[in-house]
């Protein structure tokens, strides 16, 4: 099928290049992965924090909220590339659709993820790359991953009420930014060898992530973070360089004794 009739299966207007959304024209709402994430993984992200973001969309002025529970010192989601506006207005606009308009969304994702699947059969879904899943888009997701046993889904989570919004579902994991009597999910390499023992002497399911460590590694048919419990980052940014911790090669050793 072409990508209009099914779209239009759907009930979404396509009109050769853009969608037609309650707020006016929109490019698809998933996102092709990225040279991390690999070109199978698709992705949908939503303003990050609490806070307030002014964006412009279609035209218009809005101020949007963040979809976290939580403002966390670091987040990635809050610098680099994510502080152009540019960006700001993609990510207020899929918030608004999603919060405001989950129907519609729902079926946009759907036909997008439907169109996808007749070049690429197995996809894999990342859903929140930024921001957090909210109450409103819970079924919304649900939905998903109920109609496409076979996509790959996963997300993460600081909020409590999301841990276990996929635990009917075979295909799908949320996995815990926050861990219960430890902390963040990511840091520097000390606290991830630390928290990775602790975790593993509590009888844990619990992987450290290979990403930033091998070059090599991609999220593209990886698999863990779509079925483990417990998944640790190693922190690296402009003011730490993990490859210059002194516990460097402790991690290294730990990770590739997984």
């Amino acid at each position: 099928m072409t990508k209009k009739e099914i779209y239009a299966k759907h009930g979404i207007v396509y009109d050769g290049k853009h969608i037609i959304s309650p707020l006016g024209p929109v490019t698809e709402l998933l996102q092709i992965g990225n040279g991390k994430l690999g070109k199978t993984v698709l992705t949908y992200s939503t303003l990050p924090g609490t806070g307030v973001y002014h964006a412009v969309l279609n035209g218009i002025d809005y101020d949007v909220k963040g979809t976290c529970k939580c403002d966390c010192t670091g987040c990635y989601a809050k610098t680099g590339h994510y502080n152009h506006q540019s960006v700001i207005d993609a990510l207020a606009f899929r918030t608004v659709l999603i919060r405001e308009y989950p129907e519609w969304t729902c079926e946009a994702i759907k036909a997008q993820i439907e169109y996808l699947m007749q070049e690429t059969p197995r996809l894999e879904l990342r859903i929140s790359a930024a921001g957090d899943i909210e109450a409103v888009a819970v079924p919304v997701w649900k939905e998903i991953v109920r109609t496409y046993p076979t996509l790959c889904t996963w997300t993460y989570t600081k909020n409590s009420e999301n841990e276990t919004i996929f635990d009917d579902f075979k295909n799908s994991n949320v996995v815990k930014s926050i861990i219960p009597g430890h902390g963040l999910n990511f840091g520097h390499c000390g606290y991830i060898i630390d928290t990775y023992k602790a975790l593993k002497a509590e009888g844990k399911r619990v992987y450290i992530c290979r990403c930033g460590i091998d070059k090599n590694q991609h999220c593209e048919r990886c698999g863990v973070c779509a079925t483990y419990e417990y998944v640790l980052f190693v922190k690296h940014s402009t003011s730490y360089r993990a490859e210059k911790d002194p516990r460097y090669a402790e991690l290294v050793e730990l990770i590739n004794a997984q």
